[in-house]
């Protein structure tokens, strides 16, 4: 009898403590901050997002007045701001997220451009530019195997005092003397960050010092830019567009594209570099771009002719092979 009256007021105090406990665990877990999306941005923001958590640009201007005049001037403006587009890609929102996440006290959320890896900035841009690359195609670029971002390139809100000089000044490692004696060809785009030989000289270091030698293209002189040669990014039209370097540089020097009956093994990318095998592209000390201005340039392939022929110094100059890039006549490029 001892034993069950003990037993029965064991469990009695038991029950008091789990009913004493319970409206405290209740109000545990309904205080329990939202746990963030997982998995990356942009995806981790919108997939969850409802119609009812965009607010609408106009609620961003309150704390943003200065980001919301810039963006207006921007060329992005006259596309998020149409009403016909979604929900999800009208106005601030569509490239920061669903404000009511930013606003929210616990655990806001929004993209920030200046925190998010260079993968997850750019799924963003790729949000609304699918249509014209998607990210297969800027995955297979140099620049995104490089973690450069869209945004290392491109600008959104455009300032007020926007100018070739200001933009310049984000890039004080690029030679302001040298850029000034610029004359710029055509005015880079509002969406780039300044012109293209500052911009892309800010990464290519070794490229831009190229150009300050004797021979080279006329990229400082404005009269070409860095795009007429290189594609930046593919697009869906063009695909990932990686072309030998021939066709590229035929595009303007034509007088050297053939057909010819008797091609130059090396020029015609059969067995060399095409137009590489015996140019720098950026630039060289010799003329005309030449690797080396000696026939020693010749030797580099023709190994065989170098203890044999003495052309003077070089084996064009000296009348016999004036045909380098292919003849109709000669098999030896003795005549065009």
């Amino acid at each position: 009898m001892a034993v069950k009256v003990g037993y029965a007021m064991k469990l009695c105090k038991t029950n008091l403590f789990a009913i004493a406990v319970a409206p405290f665990a209740l109000v545990a877990l309904g205080s329990a901050p939202q746990e963030a999306p997982q998995g990356k941005l942009p995806d981790s923001l919108f997939s969850q997002a409802k119609e009812e958590d965009f607010l609408g640009s106009a609620a961003c201007e309150t704390c943003h007045a200065e980001a919301s005049l810039s963006f207006a001037r921007s060329p992005h403006a006259a596309y998020s701001n149409n009403p016909k587009q979604s929900y999800d890609k009208q106005g601030c929102e569509s490239c920061h997220g669903p404000g009511s996440f930013h606003l929210d006290e616990d655990n806001p959320r929004n993209i920030s451009f200046r925190t998010e890896s260079a993968a997850e900035t750019s799924a963003t841009c790729l949000r609304c530019h699918e249509s014209v690359m998607g990210k297969p195609h800027w995955a297979q670029t140099e620049h995104a195997r490089a973690d450069v971002s869209c945004v290392g390139c491109h600008r959104i809100h455009i300032p007020e005092n926007d100018s070739l000089q200001n933009r310049a000044k984000a890039f004080p490692g690029v030679d302001l003397a040298v850029r000034q004696q610029t004359v710029a060809r055509k005015e880079p785009s509002l969406l780039l960050k300044a012109d293209e030989r500052t911009l892309c000289g800010s990464c290519h270091r070794q490229e831009a010092a190229q150009f300050r030698l004797n021979s080279h293209h006329p990229v400082p002189e404005g009269r070409m830019v860095c795009s007429d040669c290189h594609s930046v990014h593919p697009t869906r039209a063009t695909g990932r567009k990686v072309e030998p370097a021939k066709p590229n540089c035929v595009s303007c020097h034509g007088q050297h594209s053939g057909p010819f009956v008797y091609e130059h093994d090396a020029v015609n990318q059969w067995a060399g570099d095409g137009c590489g095998e015996c140019h720098r592209s950026h630039g060289t000390s010799n003329p005309r771009l030449l690797k080396s201005f000696s026939r020693g340039l010749c030797a580099q392939c023709h190994t065989d002719k170098a203890a044999t022929h003495y052309p003077g110094r070089t084996c064009w100059q000296a009348g016999c092979h004036i045909a380098l890039h292919g003849s109709n006549s000669d098999p030896y490029f003795l005549s065009r």
